[in-house]
This record gives structure tokens, C-alpha cells and sequence, in this order.
């Protein structure tokens, strides 16, 4: 069983990876982690805001990222494993994908402005860099 990580930022390209995957799954024995990653917080946050608080944050805005991926692949019936994370995103994306064995990840591309990613997202890019397995774009 071929095993996918598609990872979300709330995109429409990351909703595209997601439905690109949801046909791969129908057809195929595939077994899919969403993966969404919020950035932390930086600086003296914690000291103004309690750490429970900055918790619940990160998962309610994660949430708020994955409930329309998680619609597409529920409507395709394609069964799937949600997480959420803290941290830079390509790093932890990666290192999910190394650490479940995963054979595959699928991302959406983004222009997110400048030079270097003029083509695809930042985070595109660095995944891509990272990864020690096979990364998909998709538009």
C-alpha cells in the first residue's frame, strides 16, 4: 500500500493536491496523512498569552485548514489520518514523511511573489529540497 502525505495550508492549489489525490486513492490502495502546519509563535508572545491559549489557537486555525480537505476526501469515501503540527512547515513536513515511511508527498504550488518563487511557493521550494522521497506538484 502505497502511503501519501499531502500537506495543507488552506490554498486552493493545496485543495487541488488534495483532489488529485482523492482520485489516486479511488482507484488505488493508498493510504493518505493530511498534514497541516501552523507557525509558532515568535518572540514574547508566551509571556502575554497563556500557553494553553497559543494550544487551542494552533488547533483551531489547523482545523479551520483541514475541514475542507478532510469534505473532499470524505466525499470521495477515501479514509485518511489528520495532523496537526507546530513548526516550520517544510522541515516537520519532511520529517513526517521520513519518519511514517511514507512513499510520497503531495503538495500544492504556489506564487507566493519574489524571484525565488516565482514558479512555486517558498515552502514548495524547501520541501522539495528536503525531501528524501518523491514530491508531487500540484497546480
Amino acid at each position: 500500500m502505497q502511503k501519501i502525505v499531502v500537506a495543507v495550508d488552506g490554498s486552493e492549489c493545496a485543495l487541488n493536491a488534495v483532489r488529485h489525490v482523492a482520485r489516486l486513492a479511488t482507484d488505488n490502495a493508498v493510504e493518505v496523512h493530511l498534514v497541516n502546519v501552523q507557525h509558532p509563535f515568535h518572540g514574547s508572545v508566551s509571556s502575554f498569552i497563556d500557553a494553553g491559549q497559543i494550544k487551542q489557537y494552533h488547533k483551531e486555525e489547523g482545523e479551520k485548514v483541514l475541514a475542507p480537505a478532510r469534505a473532499i476526501l470524505d466525499g470521495a469515501g477515501v479514509a485518511y489520518k489528520a495532523e496537526l503540527f507546530v513548526g516550520e512547515p517544510a522541515e516537520t513536513v519532511t520529517r513526517f514523511a521520513r519518519e511514517q515511511g511514507c512513499d510520497e508527498i503531495v503538495i500544492g504550488t504556489r506564487g507566493l511573489g519574489g524571484l525565488s518563487s516565482l514558479l512555486i511557493g517558498s515552502v514548495a521550494t524547501k520541501i522539495i529540497h528536503m525531501a528524501t522521497v518523491p514530491v508531487l506538484l500540484v497546480k
